[in-house]
């Protein structure tokens, strides 16, 4: 008796799946085979090529190519107050005056992915930008790098004109000068008569540490013209809305921080309280005094790093006048940052995100509030120490902020 067995329908399947499988295969392994084959011939006879010797021809381009010849330019010295301690770099401008056979050199930044420490403190150390768009860096006063998506700003020494002769300027008369500059619109030809420094720096956030007020003279390459105080910092460019909706900033400047925002002054707080003259550092009765725009109260911060000084004397990060804006709008900002006596300096601009409030706390119970920043920028501050001038002895402050920050992209004013 013979036993026949027959395969299950399923099993009959996966036999006639797995052949398939294994002709598919096959044809595959043909096909690449072949490729190879060609590509090994192709190359092989590239490689074996004659080529054509180079010939160096003479080429003089047509006068309407040639670039533009500049003029010397005489720069006038404009005298602004000198702050304690930022560290920035300033822009540098460079003419070359063309030949009749020269081309134009042209100077193409190397840009970098390095997200992390390499932060830019004013001294000229941090990251590139990302191609033409959004960069990476920025911290302190700014670095001599322009683009980026940065803010351009400009040193002023109060404490002379701008031929460099002495204006007999005191530290009431500087808070004066500039409380008239915040409140009548900040205009440029007010602060013309006074030294300026002939650098320019460029910065995607406002993060300073507690340092000295020379850093700043040192940023700006003014440290043999400009003693550290009585002078003035005035970033401008425009910043493209991440999102629509209510924000408003968080921060605290040492002597002064104020901020311009679509015409309008929405922060203004520091050791020095420029609006109204008035000190805040070591005077909380004049704090409790500081409203709104809608007449509440300022509201108050402290963070368990941010330093004696800042939390106490100080009494932390101030919150400043809520504004709105539209998702991809672009928006006219400046920022005013000033040493009057000298001694300490340092800033710190956050922005809050009033319709997403954070969810991160500090040890104090305080939110962790975005930074405000026009690029990638991620402040180190054991590299920003690292790199000051003078770093104080004894002392460090570092405020938290949310890693996860909106990017304000800048414009060119």
């Amino acid at each position: 008796m013979s036993l026949h067995i027959e395969m299950t329908p399923e099993a009959e399947a996966e036999l006639k799946r797995t052949v398939q499988r294994n002709r598919l295969s096959s044809i595959a392994i043909a096909v690449l085979c072949c490729f190879l084959g060609g590509l090994t011939l192709y190359l092989t006879v590239k490689l074996f090529e004659e080529q054509e010797p180079a010939a160096l021809t003479n080429y003089t381009p047509p006068l309407e190519d040639l670039p533009p010849t500049k003029q010397p330019v005489t720069k006038q010295l404009q005298s602004r107050p000198a702050s304690a301690s930022s560290s920035v770099a300033p822009s540098v401008v460079v003419a070359a005056a063309a030949g009749p056979v020269a081309m134009a050199e042209v100077d193409v930044p190397t840009d970098s992915m390095d997200f992390g420490t390499g932060m830019e403190l004013g001294v000229g150390f941090g990251t590139g930008g990302l191609g033409d768009g959004i960069g990476s860096g920025g911290t302190g006063l700014g670095t001599e790098q322009a683009g980026g998506s940065t803010i351009e700003g400009t040193f002023y020494d109060l404490k002379q004109t701008s031929s460099g002769a002495p204006t007999g300027m005191t530290p009431g008369n500087c808070k004066k000068i500039l409380q008239e500059f915040i409140t009548t619109g900040w205009s440029k030809s007010m602060l013309s008569k006074y030294y300026v420094a002939p650098t320019k720096l460029y910065v995607s956030c406002f993060y300073m540490p507690v340092s000295k007020a020379s850093e700043a003279p040192y940023a700006y390459k003014v440290e043999d013209k400009v003693k550290p105080s009585m002078w003035a910092a005035i970033y401008r460019g425009k910043v493209v809305a991440p999102k629509t909706g209510k924000f408003r900033f968080v921060g605290y400047g040492d002597d002064a921080l104020v901020v311009r925002f679509n015409g309008k002054n929405v922060f203004d707080y520091g050791w020095e309280h420029l609006t109204s003259g008035k000190m805040m550092g070591g005077q909380p009765g004049n704090r409790a005094e500081l409203k709104d725009d809608k007449g509440e109260p300022r509201k108050f911060y402290k963070y368990t790093k941010a330093g004696h000084d800042w939390n106490e004397s100080a009494g932390g990060m101030c919150s400043g006048d809520v504004f709105s804006v539209q998702q991809g709008k672009s928006y006219p900002m400046e920022v005013l940052i000033s040493e009057i006596p000298g001694g300490k300096f340092g800033f710190v601009l956050l922005i809050e995100d009033v319709d997403t409030p954070s969810t991160l706390k500090d040890g104090t119970g305080s939110p962790i509030f975005q930074l405000f920043r026009t690029n990638f920028a991620e402040p180190n501050v054991d590299e920003l120490y690292k790199n000051m001038k003078e770093p104080l002895p004894g002392e460090r402050s570092e405020v938290p902020y949310d890693k996860d920050s909106l990017i304000w992209a800048g414009e060119a004013a």
